[in-house]
């Protein structure tokens, strides 16, 4: 079993916090190959608008050229804004488009709210044969989520899994998985800790497989949910200690003990299941 190993530029979120300070888009590519990821979803946070379709073409063609998978990821509710990111998809030779459906001051979103959005940009991922990922992001419940989506088909519609993200909603990585891993596109990965008393508690991020998400487990969860190999990207909530050089420093040690992890971890179900078919 051979299962690729990514990353979102969620890795790099204090690298990339300062514009002045962060590399540009082909810099930041090789900083994801030079980590060990074989392929690299560029978020919103790394502004992917600001290199036009033409540029992006030739960004993938670098990317390739150093054995770099890409895709994209945005953060909108406006059917403008996933066109121009649609654009820059065709131009990478993409096949899907992550999106998080939230935007700071909006209200919190409808079912009618959501599927009045998807009907506005479905004919256009229908013509470039594109799916849509929805990422589960903390303000939006999984289960609504899952019912806006069930009006389109699958292959234009889809999710990005977010095994922490909706902690916030109360829905634990269980019931994500259930609700959305059938129209799974991707799946983003990232671990927390818990800390409290009997008056409160508070999550915050570990490196991938040091934490409470149960990393063995939603792997083989995640391994078995469909027939095709799935994407996986990993993700980390890194604290912050206000000192920008030793949060990037920070950054890069959870991003390298997240990659071991995930390799071991893969490795050891990758035995498992060949000593249960050598068994049979």
């Amino acid at each position: 079993m051979k299962i690729k190993i990514g990353a979102t530029s969620y890795v790099f979120r204090y690298l990339l916090s300062d514009p002045s300070m962060a590399p540009q888009l082909d810099g930041l590519l090789h900083l994801a190959r030079e980590a060990g990821l074989d392929s690299f979803q560029v978020c919103e946070n790394a502004w992917p608008l600001s290199a036009s379709p033409s540029e992006w073409t030739q960004l993938a063609r670098q990317a390739t050229d150093i054995g770099l998978e890409l895709s994209l990821g945005c953060m909108t509710l406006n059917p403008d804004v996933i066109f121009n990111y649609l654009d820059r998809v065709e131009a990478t030779g993409g096949s899907y488009l992550r999106v998080v459906l939230e935007r700071e001051g909006e209200p919190a979103l409808t079912l009618e709210r959501i599927r009045q959005f998807l009907d506005g940009i479905v004919p256009e991922l229908e013509s470039r044969k594109v799916c849509l990922a929805i990422e589960n992001h903390f303000e939006i419940p999984s289960r609504l989520l899952a019912e806006a989506a069930i009006a389109y088909p699958a292959n234009l519609v889809g999710f990005c899994v977010d095994v922490a993200n909706s902690l916030r909603n109360f829905e634990d990585t269980n019931t994500v998985l259930d609700l959305l891993s059938p129209r799974a596109v991707c799946y983003h990965l990232k671990d927390y800790v818990v800390a409290g008393s009997n008056v409160g508690f508070a999550v915050s991020g570990a490196p991938f497989g040091d934490g409470r998400i149960g990393a063995p487990g939603l792997l083989r969860r995640i391994l078995g949910c469909g027939d095709s190999m799935p994407q996986m990207f990993i993700e980390t909530w890194t604290p912050a200690t206000g000192n920008w050089a030793t949060d990037v420093d920070k950054d890069a040690l959870w991003l390298a003990a997240s990659i071991r992890k995930l390799n071991t971890l893969l490795a050891d179900i990758d035995t498992e299941v060949y000593s249960t078919d050598r068994d049979h």
